[in-house]
Protein backbone atom coordinates (compact mmCIF):
# COMPACT_ATOMS: atom_id res chain seq x y z
CA UNK A 1 0.00 0.00 0.00
CA UNK A 2 3.01 2.98 0.75
CA UNK A 3 4.53 2.11 -2.68
CA UNK A 4 0.94 2.85 -4.19
CA UNK A 5 0.62 5.81 -2.37
CA UNK A 6 3.32 7.08 -3.58
CA UNK A 7 2.56 6.59 -7.04
CA UNK A 8 -0.41 8.73 -6.31
CA UNK A 9 -0.27 11.76 -8.42
CA UNK A 10 -0.29 14.99 -7.17
CA UNK A 11 -1.90 17.91 -9.29
CA UNK A 12 -1.91 21.01 -7.15
CA UNK A 13 -2.10 24.11 -9.73
CA UNK A 14 -1.16 27.58 -8.67
CA UNK A 15 -4.00 28.54 -11.08
CA UNK A 16 -7.39 30.25 -10.99
CA UNK A 17 -10.41 30.26 -12.79
CA UNK A 18 -12.10 31.63 -10.02
CA UNK A 19 -9.14 30.68 -7.70
CA UNK A 20 -5.98 32.34 -8.82
CA UNK A 21 -2.91 33.35 -7.25
CA UNK A 22 -3.50 37.18 -6.77
CA UNK A 23 -3.70 38.61 -3.00
CA UNK A 24 -7.36 38.66 -3.30
CA UNK A 25 -8.00 35.07 -4.95
CA UNK A 26 -6.90 31.18 -3.76
CA UNK A 27 -5.54 28.70 -6.20
CA UNK A 28 -7.45 25.58 -7.51
CA UNK A 29 -5.74 22.00 -5.97
CA UNK A 30 -6.49 18.85 -8.06
CA UNK A 31 -5.44 14.84 -7.31
CA UNK A 32 -4.85 13.84 -3.33
CA UNK A 33 -0.80 14.18 -2.74
CA UNK A 34 2.09 11.84 -3.39
CA UNK A 35 5.78 12.78 -3.41
CA UNK A 36 5.58 14.93 -6.08
CA UNK A 37 5.95 18.91 -5.49
CA UNK A 38 2.83 20.08 -3.73
CA UNK A 39 2.44 23.60 -5.69
CA UNK A 40 3.40 22.28 -9.43
CA UNK A 41 1.64 19.97 -11.74
CA UNK A 42 2.83 16.39 -12.07
CA UNK A 43 2.80 14.08 -15.10
CA UNK A 44 3.39 11.22 -12.65
CA UNK A 45 0.72 8.65 -13.77
CA UNK A 46 -1.50 7.29 -11.02
CA UNK A 47 -2.23 3.43 -10.89
CA UNK A 48 -5.04 1.45 -12.18
CA UNK A 49 -7.86 1.17 -9.69
CA UNK A 50 -6.39 3.62 -6.90
CA UNK A 51 -8.51 6.06 -5.23
CA UNK A 52 -7.25 8.16 -3.02
CA UNK A 53 -8.65 11.32 -1.33
CA UNK A 54 -7.20 14.36 -0.03
CA UNK A 55 -7.71 17.76 2.41
CA UNK A 56 -5.83 20.92 1.39
CA UNK A 57 -6.11 24.48 3.11
CA UNK A 58 -4.37 27.24 1.87
CA UNK A 59 -4.15 30.76 3.12
CA UNK A 60 -3.29 33.70 1.90
CA UNK A 61 -2.34 36.58 3.92
CA UNK A 62 -2.20 40.37 2.51
CA UNK A 63 -0.98 43.49 2.57
CA UNK A 64 -3.86 45.14 2.76
CA UNK A 65 -4.78 48.73 2.49
CA UNK A 66 -5.32 50.74 5.17
CA UNK A 67 -8.10 52.59 5.78
CA UNK A 68 -6.11 56.25 4.56
CA UNK A 69 -4.56 54.20 1.31
CA UNK A 70 -8.11 53.19 0.56
CA UNK A 71 -9.14 57.48 0.96
CA UNK A 72 -6.18 58.45 -1.07
CA UNK A 73 -7.43 56.91 -3.58
CA UNK A 74 -10.56 57.52 -3.70
CA UNK A 75 -9.36 61.30 -3.78
CA UNK A 76 -7.34 60.06 -6.58
CA UNK A 77 -10.81 59.36 -8.33
CA UNK A 78 -9.08 55.55 -8.96
CA UNK A 79 -12.47 53.59 -8.50
CA UNK A 80 -12.43 49.53 -8.17
CA UNK A 81 -10.08 48.86 -5.35
CA UNK A 82 -10.56 47.44 -2.89
CA UNK A 83 -8.93 45.21 0.12
CA UNK A 84 -9.29 41.52 1.54
CA UNK A 85 -7.20 40.53 4.74
CA UNK A 86 -7.14 37.00 4.05
CA UNK A 87 -8.05 34.25 2.30
CA UNK A 88 -8.43 31.49 3.41
CA UNK A 89 -9.15 27.82 1.18
CA UNK A 90 -10.33 24.69 2.20
CA UNK A 91 -10.59 21.99 -0.74
CA UNK A 92 -11.27 18.21 -0.87
CA UNK A 93 -9.89 16.40 -3.42
CA UNK A 94 -10.55 13.13 -5.09
CA UNK A 95 -8.52 10.78 -7.90
CA UNK A 96 -9.23 7.85 -9.53
CA UNK A 97 -6.71 6.21 -11.60
CA UNK A 98 -8.94 4.60 -14.59
CA UNK A 99 -5.88 2.83 -16.07
CA UNK A 100 -2.28 3.33 -15.58
CA UNK A 101 -2.03 5.87 -18.06
CA UNK A 102 -5.42 8.05 -17.54
CA UNK A 103 -6.66 9.02 -14.26
CA UNK A 104 -9.34 11.62 -13.44
CA UNK A 105 -9.34 13.94 -9.81
CA UNK A 106 -12.48 16.11 -8.95
CA UNK A 107 -12.35 19.33 -6.19
CA UNK A 108 -15.13 21.16 -4.28
CA UNK A 109 -13.44 24.17 -2.31
CA UNK A 110 -14.58 26.19 0.63
CA UNK A 111 -13.43 29.38 0.38
CA UNK A 112 -13.57 32.18 3.38
CA UNK A 113 -12.41 35.98 2.43
CA UNK A 114 -12.05 38.43 5.60
CA UNK A 115 -12.32 41.82 6.10
CA UNK A 116 -13.81 43.06 2.71
CA UNK A 117 -13.39 47.04 2.50
CA UNK A 118 -13.38 49.44 -0.73
CA UNK A 119 -14.37 52.91 -1.19
CA UNK A 120 -17.62 54.01 -1.98
CA UNK A 121 -18.15 57.21 -3.99
CA UNK A 122 -20.01 60.39 -2.49
CA UNK A 123 -21.55 60.67 -6.68
CA UNK A 124 -22.70 56.94 -5.94
CA UNK A 125 -24.77 58.10 -3.01
CA UNK A 126 -25.56 61.79 -4.50
CA UNK A 127 -27.38 59.49 -6.87
CA UNK A 128 -30.27 58.38 -4.26
CA UNK A 129 -32.86 60.94 -3.61
CA UNK A 130 -32.83 59.50 0.07
CA UNK A 131 -29.55 60.57 1.05
CA UNK A 132 -28.81 64.29 1.80
CA UNK A 133 -26.23 66.16 0.33
CA UNK A 134 -24.89 67.18 3.44
CA UNK A 135 -24.93 64.06 5.17
CA UNK A 136 -22.46 62.44 2.77
CA UNK A 137 -20.17 65.48 3.41
CA UNK A 138 -20.40 64.68 7.35
CA UNK A 139 -20.16 60.92 6.75
CA UNK A 140 -16.43 61.19 7.40
CA UNK A 141 -14.14 58.09 5.75
CA UNK A 142 -15.71 57.56 2.46
CA UNK A 143 -14.25 53.52 3.14
CA UNK A 144 -16.93 51.09 3.54
CA UNK A 145 -16.35 47.72 5.44
CA UNK A 146 -18.59 44.56 3.71
CA UNK A 147 -17.68 42.01 6.22
CA UNK A 148 -16.56 38.82 5.30
CA UNK A 149 -17.70 36.29 2.26
CA UNK A 150 -17.38 32.86 2.31
CA UNK A 151 -19.04 29.30 1.41
CA UNK A 152 -18.70 26.58 -1.29
CA UNK A 153 -16.79 27.30 -4.93
CA UNK A 154 -17.41 26.09 -8.43
CA UNK A 155 -16.31 22.43 -8.46
CA UNK A 156 -13.48 21.23 -10.93
CA UNK A 157 -12.82 18.00 -13.06
CA UNK A 158 -9.53 17.33 -14.35
CA UNK A 159 -8.73 14.80 -16.81
CA UNK A 160 -4.58 13.51 -16.54
CA UNK A 161 -3.25 10.95 -19.51
CA UNK A 162 0.36 10.08 -18.60
CA UNK A 163 2.80 8.48 -21.17
CA UNK A 164 6.41 7.58 -20.51
CA UNK A 165 9.26 9.12 -22.35
CA UNK A 166 12.84 8.36 -22.21
CA UNK A 167 15.44 8.37 -19.18
CA UNK A 168 12.89 7.72 -16.60
CA UNK A 169 10.95 11.20 -17.98
CA UNK A 170 7.08 11.15 -17.99
CA UNK A 171 4.65 13.68 -20.22
CA UNK A 172 1.38 14.20 -19.32
CA UNK A 173 -1.67 15.86 -20.85
CA UNK A 174 -4.44 17.72 -18.95
CA UNK A 175 -7.77 18.77 -19.48
CA UNK A 176 -10.48 19.67 -17.72
CA UNK A 177 -13.92 21.79 -16.82
CA UNK A 178 -14.95 23.97 -13.57
CA UNK A 179 -18.36 23.87 -13.48
CA UNK A 180 -20.44 27.03 -11.85
CA UNK A 181 -21.51 25.25 -8.89
CA UNK A 182 -20.48 27.77 -6.51
CA UNK A 183 -22.19 30.34 -4.01
CA UNK A 184 -22.85 33.50 -5.87
CA UNK A 185 -25.51 34.57 -3.93
CA UNK A 186 -23.05 35.53 -1.00
CA UNK A 187 -24.44 39.23 0.73
CA UNK A 188 -22.44 41.21 2.91
CA UNK A 189 -22.86 42.95 6.29
CA UNK A 190 -25.44 45.14 4.81
CA UNK A 191 -27.14 42.39 3.33
CA UNK A 192 -25.96 43.78 -0.69
CA UNK A 193 -24.65 40.80 -2.60
CA UNK A 194 -21.40 41.04 -3.15
CA UNK A 195 -19.44 41.55 -6.66
CA UNK A 196 -18.74 38.14 -8.34
CA UNK A 197 -15.20 38.86 -8.13
CA UNK A 198 -15.67 38.40 -3.77
CA UNK A 199 -18.18 35.29 -4.37
CA UNK A 200 -17.35 32.10 -3.82
CA UNK A 201 -18.37 31.00 -7.31
CA UNK A 202 -18.00 32.41 -10.45
CA UNK A 203 -21.11 31.25 -12.11
CA UNK A 204 -19.21 30.63 -15.45
CA UNK A 205 -18.33 27.19 -16.99
CA UNK A 206 -14.20 27.59 -17.59
CA UNK A 207 -12.15 25.04 -19.62
CA UNK A 208 -8.67 24.11 -18.66
CA UNK A 209 -5.75 22.15 -20.87
CA UNK A 210 -2.33 21.85 -20.35
CA UNK A 211 0.87 19.83 -19.78
CA UNK A 212 3.42 18.66 -17.66
CA UNK A 213 6.64 16.70 -17.47
CA UNK A 214 8.54 14.78 -14.64
CA UNK A 215 11.80 13.26 -14.35
CA UNK A 216 13.51 11.35 -11.68
CA UNK A 217 17.11 10.37 -10.76
CA UNK A 218 18.06 8.35 -7.80
CA UNK A 219 17.06 10.86 -4.88
CA UNK A 220 15.74 13.55 -7.10
CA UNK A 221 12.89 14.39 -9.04
CA UNK A 222 12.18 17.34 -11.43
CA UNK A 223 8.80 18.94 -12.69
CA UNK A 224 7.87 21.19 -14.84
CA UNK A 225 4.18 22.46 -15.72
CA UNK A 226 1.87 24.67 -17.81
CA UNK A 227 -1.72 25.45 -18.07
CA UNK A 228 -4.45 27.62 -19.31
CA UNK A 229 -7.89 28.34 -18.06
CA UNK A 230 -9.91 29.57 -20.40
CA UNK A 231 -12.77 31.61 -18.82
CA UNK A 232 -16.29 32.35 -20.15
CA UNK A 233 -18.96 35.11 -18.56
CA UNK A 234 -20.63 34.08 -15.47
CA UNK A 235 -22.56 35.48 -12.72
CA UNK A 236 -23.58 39.40 -12.82
CA UNK A 237 -21.98 39.46 -16.07
CA UNK A 238 -18.49 38.76 -15.04
CA UNK A 239 -15.97 37.25 -16.46
CA UNK A 240 -12.71 36.78 -14.15
CA UNK A 241 -10.14 36.48 -16.79
CA UNK A 242 -8.04 34.11 -18.57
CA UNK A 243 -5.17 32.98 -17.04
CA UNK A 244 -1.54 31.17 -17.88
CA UNK A 245 -0.13 29.22 -14.74
CA UNK A 246 3.62 27.39 -14.93
CA UNK A 247 5.38 26.07 -11.78
CA UNK A 248 8.88 24.26 -12.29
CA UNK A 249 9.94 22.21 -9.16
CA UNK A 250 12.75 19.42 -7.29
CA UNK A 251 12.07 16.87 -5.15
CA UNK A 252 14.24 15.41 -2.75
CA UNK A 253 14.35 12.26 -1.27
CA UNK A 254 16.89 10.97 1.34
CA UNK A 255 15.40 6.95 1.15
CA UNK A 256 15.45 6.63 -2.43
CA UNK A 257 16.86 3.59 -3.91
CA UNK A 258 17.04 4.30 -7.32
CA UNK A 259 14.23 5.26 -10.46
CA UNK A 260 10.69 3.31 -11.14
CA UNK A 261 9.00 2.88 -14.14
CA UNK A 262 6.30 4.88 -13.04
CA UNK A 263 8.25 8.11 -11.57
CA UNK A 264 8.88 9.28 -8.76
CA UNK A 265 8.08 6.25 -6.49
CA UNK A 266 10.26 6.04 -3.40
CA UNK A 267 11.07 3.00 -0.88
CA UNK A 268 11.72 4.16 2.82
CA UNK A 269 13.81 2.24 5.06
CA UNK A 270 12.10 -1.20 7.07
CA UNK A 271 13.51 0.61 9.90
CA UNK A 272 12.61 4.03 8.98
CA UNK A 273 8.39 4.74 10.03
CA UNK A 274 8.53 8.00 8.33
CA UNK A 275 9.36 8.85 4.26
CA UNK A 276 10.18 12.40 3.91
CA UNK A 277 10.37 14.12 0.97
CA UNK A 278 11.38 18.17 0.14
CA UNK A 279 10.83 20.59 -2.18
CA UNK A 280 11.75 23.80 -3.56
CA UNK A 281 8.83 25.17 -5.97
CA UNK A 282 9.28 28.46 -8.56
CA UNK A 283 5.45 29.20 -9.47
CA UNK A 284 3.22 31.74 -10.62
CA UNK A 285 0.24 33.03 -12.55
CA UNK A 286 -0.53 36.10 -15.46
CA UNK A 287 -4.11 36.48 -15.56
CA UNK A 288 -6.05 39.25 -17.85
CA UNK A 289 -8.31 41.87 -16.54
CA UNK A 290 -11.35 41.42 -15.22
CA UNK A 291 -14.46 42.61 -17.53
CA UNK A 292 -18.02 43.09 -16.30
CA UNK A 293 -20.64 43.53 -18.86
CA UNK A 294 -17.40 43.91 -21.81
CA UNK A 295 -15.95 46.70 -19.71
CA UNK A 296 -12.46 46.54 -18.67
CA UNK A 297 -11.63 46.49 -14.98
CA UNK A 298 -8.02 48.01 -14.43
CA UNK A 299 -7.13 47.29 -11.26
CA UNK A 300 -7.03 43.96 -11.84
CA UNK A 301 -5.05 41.17 -13.59
CA UNK A 302 -1.31 41.19 -13.99
CA UNK A 303 1.32 38.33 -13.11
CA UNK A 304 2.44 36.87 -9.58
CA UNK A 305 5.31 34.67 -8.57
CA UNK A 306 6.10 32.58 -5.74
CA UNK A 307 9.03 30.95 -4.09
CA UNK A 308 7.72 27.59 -1.86
CA UNK A 309 10.12 25.41 -0.55
CA UNK A 310 7.88 22.61 1.74
CA UNK A 311 8.01 19.20 2.76
CA UNK A 312 6.36 15.95 2.66
CA UNK A 313 5.94 13.19 5.68
CA UNK A 314 4.65 9.66 4.25
CA UNK A 315 3.73 7.65 7.38
CA UNK A 316 2.21 4.22 5.92
CA UNK A 317 -1.15 4.94 3.41
CA UNK A 318 -0.95 8.41 5.20
CA UNK A 319 0.99 11.71 4.10
CA UNK A 320 1.04 15.15 4.98
CA UNK A 321 2.45 18.32 2.99
CA UNK A 322 3.31 21.62 3.97
CA UNK A 323 4.55 24.70 1.81
CA UNK A 324 5.27 28.57 2.52
CA UNK A 325 5.23 30.27 -0.55
CA UNK A 326 6.81 34.07 -0.46
CA UNK A 327 6.23 36.12 -3.48
CA UNK A 328 9.38 36.88 -5.57
CA UNK A 329 7.70 38.67 -8.45
CA UNK A 330 4.30 41.18 -7.74
CA UNK A 331 3.78 42.95 -11.21
CA UNK A 332 -0.76 43.50 -10.50
CA UNK A 333 -2.07 45.53 -12.74
CA UNK A 334 -3.00 49.27 -11.21
CA UNK A 335 -3.96 49.25 -7.34
CA UNK A 336 -4.08 45.60 -6.01
CA UNK A 337 -3.38 44.16 -2.34
CA UNK A 338 0.16 42.46 -2.79
CA UNK A 339 0.30 39.13 -1.06
CA UNK A 340 2.93 39.06 1.75
CA UNK A 341 2.88 35.09 2.30
CA UNK A 342 1.47 31.94 1.49
CA UNK A 343 0.69 28.85 3.47
CA UNK A 344 -0.16 25.62 2.05
CA UNK A 345 -0.60 22.41 4.34
CA UNK A 346 -2.48 19.13 3.42
CA UNK A 347 -3.25 15.15 4.16
CA UNK A 348 -4.05 12.32 1.78
CA UNK A 349 -4.94 8.83 2.10
CA UNK A 350 -5.17 5.72 -0.31
CA UNK A 351 -8.49 4.18 -0.34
Amino acid sequence: MTIKIYRIFIAVIVTGIHGKLYADHPSIAFGAGSAGPINTISAQPMPKGILATGLRTEIIDNNSFTDLELEQFAERDIEGVHSVDEIRNTTLSLAYGLSNRFSISARIPYIERTNIREIEHQEAHLADEAVDPHDVADAGSPVHSHGSSSGFGDAVLLGQYSTPLVNAAELALLFGVKAPTGDIHVKDADGERFETEMQPGSGSWDFLVGTAVSKSTENLGYHAAIFYSRTTEGAQSTEIGDALSYGVAVTYSPHSHGNHAHGETHHHHDNAPVGWNFMVELHGETRDKKRISGHVEGNTGGTLVFLSPGIRATIGGVNASLSLGLPVISNLNGEQTDADYRIVAGMSLGL
